[in-house]
């Protein structure tokens, strides 16, 4: 009984382990960032494309046919699962060609603005309501974005436009998902999501293909190693604690990007770039907090009537 208690008194409550995996996710996504940038340097974005989902692909094959595969793979809704690699690898291929050519925190910090996207098309597509929350988190990061990037003060750098292309495909993704989500198992849609990603992009990539060497392999393994990280502290974070505890610290990916871009790139941001980083930051963290106390007064309501 003591050496429970023992054991309990050191193992982290649920709270802190969600939000450590938070910061794993956002860890691993911040070296993702750092390592494509390096190798789509050498290597075209569609080689590198291609051997990042092939790589994730056959690193899944176990888990997705373990059990009873047949169950978990059947799917009446192949169309959807093209769709989504389609969406998978063109958001994938922008953002490569979009982070070998800009400061890799600004490309971090332009990501969170994927969310704004989804807002929207949950708006004009699935008919949800529209907030002032919604439209404040849509100007601030708008504002942000716009410090960032500087347009009519700086040239104007093109390949930003490949990075709002990204999001937009990444939108459309997340759309899918949540289409799919009623009736499709996790390792089906993981699984088509890979296996079709990776049939388009090899034509691509085998028309822009060099010989690999050492260093590309280990860091192909190492970005994929990083996406299944990511996949799974996300997912866990939310299983150990609410929504509202742990996505601010999704923002610490801002900082670790930071960092290691200074570290490893020696890449420094401007003021005005580091004021739209702060901006998209507010945003984000206002519609977090904002559906947090929405969500607590609904349940407030709710227990309110079924006491009545």
């Amino acid at each position: 009984m003591l050496k429970s208690k023992e054991k309990n008194k050191y193992k982290p409550s649920k709270t802190v382990s969600g939000i450590l995996m938070m910061m794993i996710h956002a860890l691993s996504m911040s070296v993702l960032y750092i390592i494509s940038k390096n190798l789509t340097q050498v290597l075209h974005p569609f080689q590198v494309a291609f051997l990042y989902k092939f790589t994730i692909l056959f690193s899944i094959i176990p888990w997705c046919f373990s059990g009873d595969y047949k169950k978990n793979m059947k799917t009446k809704r192949i169309g959807m699962h093209i769709a989504r690699g389609t969406f998978s690898l063109l958001g994938t291929v922008c953002f490569f060609v979009a982070v070998s050519n800009l400061p890799v925190s600004n490309a971090a910090a332009i990501t969170y603005l994927d969310h704004i996207l989804v807002v929207l098309i949950g708006i004009l597509y699935f008919k949800e309501q529209i907030s002032n929350a919604k439209i404040i988190t849509i100007i601030l990061s708008f504002l942000g974005a716009l410090l960032i990037i500087k347009p009519g003060f700086v040239i104007f750098n093109k390949y930003y436009i490949f990075l709002f292309l990204a999001l937009v495909f990444w939108a459309l993704n997340c759309t899918i998902i949540k289409i799919l989500g009623s009736t499709e198992r996790t390792k089906a849609q993981l699984f088509y999501m890979m296996l079709f990603s990776s049939m388009f992009s090899l034509p691509f990539a085998l028309y822009e293909w060099k010989p690999l060497e050492v260093w590309h392999t280990k860091y192909i393994f190492a970005i994929a190693l990083c996406y299944l990280v990511h996949s799974v502290a996300f997912f866990k974070a939310f299983k150990f604690a609410d929504m509202s505890t742990v996505m601010p610290f999704d923002y610490s990916r801002l900082v670790f990007t930071g960092v290691l871009g200074y570290v490893i790139l020696s890449e420094i941001p401007d003021n005005y770039s580091l004021f739209g980083y702060i901006l998209i930051i507010i945003g984000g963290m206002f519609s977090i907090f904002y559906e947090a106390r929405k969500n607590y007064q609904e349940k407030k309501s709710n227990n309110t009537k079924v006491r009545i």
